[in-house]
């Protein structure tokens, strides 16, 4: 029997950055991927609010949406430009996380950065439950390409997605990917607080049924991302 082949993990933390800084981290992980490179999972913050992009979102018509006239808290606080898709998230209470799988035949393929992608929220949703939130997986997108009135948030968490992890009508985790010649590159945000520049940007910590013991969030967060991460690669390498 052909042994599978098997992948490392290395994990690193950084202190709270700025945007800029934190994105250009997650590109370089990614840039500088190999097929032999480990998988890399890294969880960090931000040292203040910052809002970013999506990559296909244009800069200057962001600065212009007319939804922005509503909401001059963004206009105060750093916009950056991320590598992987989707809209416009404010970074402010939360954990980031992000991962790079190096690029392989068929780990890194478009069929299993699907099943990556529901599989760490999966794990992350199953987590929540067993801590006691009433957390599940987004059903059906509330986001409209036609609508960019005001009709509809500029903000990302304002809306929903398939596979988003929600706790009532509030979502608390969302993610994207950027696949490349060198690998794919996952990240996501877990709202951990209320937002200071959005209150209605409920986190974790408020929407709460009751009392628990506190949270080392960065090393839950890991556990489940790795815990992700080998159910989607179950059969195809083993994932420590």
């Amino acid at each position: 029997m052909t042994r599978m082949q098997s992948r490392s993990i290395v994990v690193r933390r950084d202190p709270p950055l700025s945007g800029q800084a934190n994105m250009a981290i997650d590109e370089a992980m990614l840039a500088e991927a190999r097929p032999d490179s480990p998988i890399t999972i890294r969880l960090y913050q931000w040292d203040q609010p910052t809002l970013s992009l999506g990559h296909f979102q244009n800069m200057e018509q962001c600065e212009k949406d007319v939804r922005i006239s509503h909401a001059p808290e963004l206009r105060a606080i750093p916009w950056v430009r991320r590598k992987t898709g989707g809209g416009a998230i404010l970074h402010d209470r939360e954990w980031t996380y992000s991962f790079v799988m190096p690029a392989d035949s068929d780990e890194a393929g478009k069929g299993h950065s699907e099943a990556l992608y529901r599989s760490v929220h999966e794990s992350i949703r199953d987590g929540l439950v067993a801590l006691g939130w009433n957390a599940k997986l987004a059903e059906h997108c509330t986001c409209s390409p036609m609508n960019r009135g005001e009709n509809e948030s500029f903000l990302c968490f304002h809306r929903r997605s398939p596979v988003d992890i929600v706790v009532g009508e509030s979502k608390v985790v969302g993610s994207a990917q950027r696949r490349s010649r060198t690998g794919l590159l996952q990240h996501g945000s877990l709202l951990v607080n209320r937002s200071l520049l959005f209150p209605d940007l409920f986190g974790l910590e408020e929407l709460r049924d009751g009392f628990c013991d506190p949270i080392n969030w960065p090393d839950w967060l890991e556990d489940k991302i790795r815990q992700g991460l080998r159910s989607a690669m179950d059969g195809v390498c083993e994932v420590p």
